[in-house]
């Protein structure tokens, strides 16, 4: 007989234990990210949290100062954690938690003060946005739209402020970015009550409304709209296009702005997580501009071509067989390269996560000015990611390129990258609502490149457009940094664009005044990863399994550079040393456990977790009860004992009958339900520990 090795009551002791660095600092993250949600509803509302739909963020003086003061505190609070002691998930959490700590108030401020003025995210898009996030399913959703139309008003007094202290100081948008957003507040205020987009829920009640309902709510919204919303945009229109527009600097850089190097190298910092200087950034995107325009000159060769580049350009944007008839024809062809790449997707992918999505067209109200991009679901799914489609003026819109856009924003590109990271239990909500844009846009740029292992580029103009929208992102770093870096004048952006990426429309320049070093992201980590990529190939050599790779990259959500570099560096050093399963993940050790358990002998457990270092509960179900838990993710092994007389049903990934006594081990990474099916109480213990290294 075995004696116990692990007492029951030694587990059942596991709740009261002192609280481990570990559990600190998910404590901590969970405070933090309900003061994000608190202090963000639209945030809230995008991740699907909907107690907040009734309000907006306050914008107020003393309310930023009180927003300031709770990050200094939470800073505290993680200094106070031993993060030396944490290990896998959580040291990653750490680091990522102390570097949003650092920069969260001067982002912020940069953020209201500057670039809420933007055609891209502005405050008025990410108004319209939210709307359009908003659940209709209920009396309270309905009322919650209303509320937020009440509040526009001061809201934008709130903006008006907050831009009135900016501008004072000199901090201000150019002229060419306030018309574009001006032209925009036209657009969207120009619908009556009964074309509005922000009341679309209104046209389209639920079935179960009672008629006089439907007609009071609908009664409510339009005199919100009319006496809200109208009103408040009218004043925020007039404000820029106005007072604001009159302080707007002369300059089309930041550098224009006092302070302004400094602020472009903040940005650069944010936004792609290195510390490279805009110089160096400049000549890393002349160089790839001449490597990849010498492989489109290549493929042009392909189709019989022999002139120039710039002539076989010319070419393609005088074939209309090579561009759109209409709207409807760019939303089809998209919606059947999606459906091409999906049954592809294990090829080059391992572990995909479920995964509802949309195409959908960018409403006319802002299509003439807002790119195509990813809308991701909410973290409960109550509605679906969608692929928003810049269907502007379709028969200036080339087809070659679009399978390129498709894979970049939604299959494998960001709405994929982004459910791995929603299904990845281990991670806290503040990691999967946490944004870099250097890994998100460079995982999707990078995704444009495995199309031709995914079912699409079958001829020579698909590759060259494919092509073509990377030479795009590379165009970027080299505009981007002469504008804010080197002097460049908007004119001589432009001629650059035009030059070297003619297929795109020059409205892009204007983004990239708008918002500095935002699109530096895409190329500076698309590079990264296919550096990582050739290291993990040369390292591994037969080892290297592209999927397994492609895991590696994708299971820990959005990272900034250097982590993904440490953690791609780890991945390849556990394949070497035989330490992985499938994957990457820790390889378990074959370890044991035993209990003494009433009537006999517990048996003896392959893979169970050792004693040290374990968390464990003890919980008593009357007959009938149930109670679930969930593994915290692929890094840790469960198990599950049953004392007693009796039986249960345990339910989830493998279900099974059960009696007690007796254990049973639960694979990573899953959720499970335990019922007590017998007619007396049942006593189970449950262990979570780390897996064994």
């Amino acid at each position: 007989m075995f004696r116990r090795t692990v007492p029951l009551a030694l587990l059942a002791a596991g709740l009261a234990a002192a609280a481990t660095p570990a559990e600190d600092l998910r404590k901590l993250c969970d405070d933090y990210t309900e003061f994000r949600l608190r202090a963000d509803p639209t945030l809230a509302t995008a991740i699907g949290r909907n107690e907040y739909n009734d309000r907006w963020e306050d914008l107020s003086s003393s309310a930023i100062a009180a927003r300031e003061r709770e990050i200094g505190e939470f800073a505290k609070r993680l200094q106070a954690i031993p993060t030396s002691e944490l290990i896998g998930e959580d040291s990653i959490t750490a680091r990522m938690l102390d570097r949003e700590l650092k920069i969260a108030v001067e982002r912020e401020r940069l953020s209201d003060g500057l670039l809420t003025v933007g055609q891209l995210f502005g405050l008025h898009n990410s108004v319209q946005q939210t709307f359009d996030r908003m659940p209709a399913r209920t009396e309270q959703d309905y009322r919650n739209i209303i509320a937020r139309l009440r509040g526009l008003g001061p809201l934008i007094d709130q903006q008006i402020a907050l831009l009135k202290e900016a501008s004072a100081s000199g901090l201000t948008q150019p002229r060419v970015v306030i018309d574009r957003v001006v032209e925009q507040l036209d657009l969207q205020l120009a619908p009556d009550a009964a074309h509005a987009p922000d009341l679309a829920a209104f046209r389209r009640f639920p079935g179960s409304f009672p008629a006089e309902l439907r007609q009071r709510l609908a009664a409510e919204a339009t005199e919100a709209y009319e006496r809200s919303f109208q009103p408040a945009w009218k004043k925020y229109r007039d404000y820029l296009a106005g007072p604001y527009a009159a302080k707007a600097r002369p300059s089309v850089s930041i550098a224009g702005v006092s302070g302004g190097a400094e602020i472009y190298r903040f940005l650069i910092h944010t936004l792609t997580t290195t510390d490279m200087p805009p110089e160096e950034i400049h000549r890393l995107g002349e160089q790839e501009l001449a490597r990849i325009e010498g492989e489109m000159q290549a493929i042009a060769r392909e189709t019989g071509f022999t002139g120039s580049l710039a002539e076989f350009e010319a070419k393609l944007k005088a074939d209309p067989s090579l561009h759109y008839r209409t709207q409807e024809e760019m939303l089809v062809d998209a919606r059947n390269d999606a459906k091409i790449v999906e049954p592809e997707l294990p090829r080059l992918f391992e572990h995909i996560p479920w995964l509802l999505y949309g195409v959908r067209a960018i409403p006319p109200d802002a299509e003439a000015s807002m790119a195509t991009h990813a809308e991701p679901p909410p973290l409960d799914h109550s509605r679906p990611g969608w692929f928003d489609l810049n269907t502007y003026k379709p028969p200036e819109q080339a087809r070659y390129d679009k399978e390129a856009l498709m894979l970049h924003e939604a299959v494998p590109g960001h709405l994929l990258q982004g459910a791995y990271a929603q299904a990845n239990a281990d991670l806290p909500v503040f990691r999967k609502t946490t944004w870099f844009p250097a890994y998100g846009e460079g995982w999707a740029l990078y995704a444009e490149s495995l199309g031709g292992e995914l079912g699409l580029y079958r001829d020579p103009y698909s590759r060259f457009g494919q092509l073509a929208s990377e030479r795009f992102r590379a165009v970027r770093l080299v505009v981007d940094t002469g504008i804010h870096a080197m002097g460049w004048s908007r004119e001589q952006a432009v001629q650059f664009f035009q030059q070297h990426a003619p297929e795109e429309s020059v409205a892009e320049v204007d983004r990239y005044i708008s918002w500095p070093a935002q699109a530096l992201a895409y190329k500076i980590g698309q590079l990264r990863i296919l550096q990582l990529r050739k290291l993990a190939q040369d390292q591994l050599g037969p080892k290297f399994d592209i999927r397994e790779f492609h895991y590696a990259v994708l299971r820990h959500g959005a990272l900034p550079l250097d982590v993904l570099d440490e953690v791609v560096h780890a991945y390849i050093a556990e394949v070497k040393e035989g330490k992985t399963t499938a994957s990457g993940a820790p390889a378990r050790q074959p370890l044991t456990l035993t209990l003494d358990c009433p009537g006999g002998d517990c048996p003896l457990l392959q893979g169970a977790p050792q004693t040290a270092g374990m968390r464990s509960g003890f919980v008593r179900l009357k007959p009938g009860e149930s109670v679930g838990w969930h593994t915290t993710g692929r890094n840790e092994e469960s198990l599950v004992v049953l004392h007693g007389a009796g039986s249960a049903l345990i339910e989830g990934q493998a279900s099974r009958s059960f009696a007690a006594p007796g254990a049973v081990y639960i694979p990573p990474a899953t959720k499970h339900n335990v019922t007590n099916t017998g007619a007396e109480p049942l006593e189970y213990v449950y262990v979570v520990a780390p897996a064994a290294q």
